[in-house]
């Protein structure tokens, strides 16, 4: 069984967020002044580019709802010889693995032209649905999927890290191990080649807030084009995809924020595959027909025309950011709705119940904690096909976290509920992020 272009898509994001799982999030904020206006009236509230050694080493958890548990180390060494770059180092292993070491912050050209680089392997499988915002939580097939890569980046950045242009390059490859159905049951005939992919994302922030890693007031534009280089097989369509993303801060009181995202996603179709059902079925069919039982017979054609029906819609309206996970609906596990095109609304309220340099030297770790916070959320997201029904039906989350900021990361527990139960999530970063583990690129 072959898949269809949106689960070798999602496997790429896959591999690529799981490569971020430790490594953009857990990069210090770094920027000095080049602008002691700031942009729009705001300016840094701290240094953005701060210069002092730290470093972490330890074991970690993370839970990604959708990939499941896993444990591990992982190690920080943060501006180097009083230098603005940064590797880190991780490994982790349960419900899923991923190995992988970056370097972060090269200044290139001074407070100007930035570099970053990682090295990635991981396996794992996730639930993949039928597309659509009603589409049901029982129904999914759980592909395995092996897969290692590099990704690299070059960020153009003015007025301190308030206004960055940057491209980043991803290649990797991937090969799919085994593919389950909803009730364990292994698919037989499944497509185990290697496939390779190289993936552009175009884009630029806007971040006028006082703080890249900890904003309390502003705003924040985010907008990015991801581009598949490479056309993996004609029979499949490409598509570019464009997210747009805005945040608003406004602070409450003398250390509270409230906060207000929109996000939107749209799949644009650049050359057009295979719309021939025959054809399709004679090239990723199941061959059903081979199998003896009449009763595994008839799931088997079954699931081979859901399959056939993802290829077939894959090529006509592509696939948009999927919603659920750690960013964008909460209490549903990763991707769990996916189309052509998505949009999603929230709002946070962050009250800080500390704020204060805690300077923290031990053996394992050096570095500063400077606020423990409890925030309350709630979220509402849909996706369609056919943009003009892109509102027409709508998925809610809503719940409340605790984070701790510390050393230029933020350490995030969620517990998220829905329609579809309770989620809790032990997560890197804040939410409304292009870049994080969840998020294609």
């Amino acid at each position: 069984m072959r898949s269809a272009p949106c689960q070798r898509h999602f496997r790429i994001a896959s591999l690529a967020a799981v490569a971020c799982l430790l490594v953009l999030p857990a990069a210090p904020a770094l920027a000095d002044a080049q602008d002691s206006d700031g942009l729009f009236g705001v300016t840094r509230r701290r240094d953005q580019y701060g210069k002092d050694f730290a470093y972490f080493a330890f074991p970690f958890a993370s839970n990604i709802p959708g990939y499941g548990a896993a444990y591990g180390g992982l190690g920080l060494a943060a501006n180097i010889g009083g230098t603005d770059t940064d590797v880190l180092g991780f490994y982790m292993d349960g419900d899923f693995t991923a190995t992988g070491l970056t370097v972060l912050d090269v200044n290139l050209i001074p407070k100007r032209l930035i570099f970053d680089v990682g090295l990635f392997g991981y396996q794992l499988a996730v639930d993949q649905y039928d597309r659509g915002i009603d589409s049901d939580r029982d129904n999914y097939t759980r592909p395995e999927v092996k897969g290692r890569g590099v990704t690299s980046q070059l960020t153009l950045t003015f007025l301190d890290r308030m206004l960055d242009v940057y491209g980043r390059y991803s290649n990797s490859s991937y090969r799919t191990l085994q593919v389950f159905d909803a009730d364990g049951n292994e698919f037989p005939n499944i497509d185990t080649s290697r496939y390779t992919a190289q993936t552009l994302r175009l884009g630029m922030t806007l971040d006028a807030t006082d703080d890249r890693l900890d904003p309390r007031k502003g705003v924040r534009f985010e907008f990015v084009r991801q581009s598949l280089l490479d056309r993996i097989d004609p029979v499949f369509s490409t598509f570019d995809v464009y997210d747009t993303n805005l945040t608003l801060y406004l602070p409450v009181g003398r250390r509270n924020t409230w906060v207000f995202n929109a996000f939107l996603s749209d799949a644009v179709r650049k050359q057009l595959g295979s719309t021939d059902r025959t054809e399709l079925t004679q090239r990723f069919g199941l061959n059903c027909g081979a199998i003896p039982d009449p009763e595994e017979q008839a799931r088997c054609y079954a699931t081979e025309e859901k399959l056939i029906d993802e290829i077939l819609a894959s090529n006509l309206y592509g696939n948009a950011t999927p919603l659920g996970g750690t960013q964008w609906l909460r209490s549903y596990v990763n991707g769990r709705f996916h189309a052509g095109h998505a949009a999603a609304f929230g709002t946070e309220y962050r009250w800080n119940l500390t704020e204060e340099q805690t300077l923290m030297n031990w053996y394992i770790l050096r570095g500063v904690r400077t606020n423990i916070q409890t925030a309350f959320f709630a979220e509402a997201g849909s996706v369609s096909d056919h943009k003009q029904d892109l509102y027409d039906t709508m998925k809610y989350s809503y719940g409340a976290g605790l984070r701790v900021v510390f050393s230029g990361a933020v350490l995030r527990l969620d517990l998220a509920h829905g329609s579809e139960g309770l989620q809790t999530q032990l997560f890197l970063n804040y939410s409304w992020s292009l870049f994080s583990v969840d998020r294609p690129g």
